[in-house]
């Protein structure tokens, strides 16, 4: 911290403030101390639904539902190629009872994605606060990836409707999850997969203090009633 401070210090007496703070916000936004994002949230009420309406264009798929550390080693142990997926945070996130779905051609990694059926779990898959009712058979998901060798091919909608239908059999009603306002292609796949969207949330952090704000949509659902 004092070689901090001294660096800032002979900053500002080379460059002047107005520099030293455009200088000390670079440091901070860089650093990842500061986030200033704007989401959309979106609910979906849970549906049986038919498969053959979410098969990806790809043959040869294989989709695993991963619920703790012993079944991934399984997976490990069986093959199945997890190289890019960051193998300890996973393992953390399994012991804090998040679920991991996975989608291989063959053995070959495909796509990732993660849902959560209690408070714990979703804060080590996604800490931004927004609001999910677990004791009211409400759940999440995110952390949705999808290797870009395999990308254009359905595999998005295919994982989202097996973690939806897995989550159906937990007695889970509804799915909510969260979109950076930036990120179209997740907004798109929501939609298509019927999800709406029923609020626009605000999300400042600077270091360790948080600020969420929700403004609430009126789902196209409801409007004209």
């Amino acid at each position: 911290m004092t070689t901090l401070l001294n660096h800032v210090e002979d900053i500002y007496r080379k460059e002047g403030l107005t520099s030293t703070i455009k200088r000390i916000i670079n440091y901070i936004v860089s650093a990842k101390w500061y986030e200033n994002s704007i989401f959309y949230v979106y609910d979906h009420i849970l549906d049986e639904g038919n498969e053959v309406n979410y098969l990806p264009e790809i043959q040869n798929v294989n989709h695993r539902i991963i619920e703790t550390v012993q079944q991934l080693e399984e997976l490990l142990d069986e093959g199945y190629d997890l190289s890019l997926v960051d193998i300890e945070q996973t393992r953390n996130r399994l012991e804090q009872g998040a679920i991991l779905f996975l989608v291989f051609i063959n053995c070959d990694f495909a796509s990732v994605s993660w849902a959560a059926l209690t408070r714990e779990a979703k804060d080590v898959i996604n800490p931004y606060p927004y609001k999910v009712d677990f004791t009211n058979n409400e759940a999440c998901g995110g952390r949705t990836w999808v290797n870009p060798k395999y990308r254009q091919l359905g595999l998005f909608y295919f994982s989202l409707y097996k973690k939806e239908q897995y989550l159906i059999t937990k007695g889970v009603i509804k799915h909510r999850s969260i979109s950076l306002s930036t990120n179209t292609a997740s907004q798109r796949a929501k939609i298509k997969m019927g999800h709406e969207s029923i609020a626009i949330a605000h999300y400042i952090r600077v270091f360790d203090w948080h600020f969420w704000r929700e403004k609430p949509i009126i789902p196209l659902s409801k409007k004209g009633n």
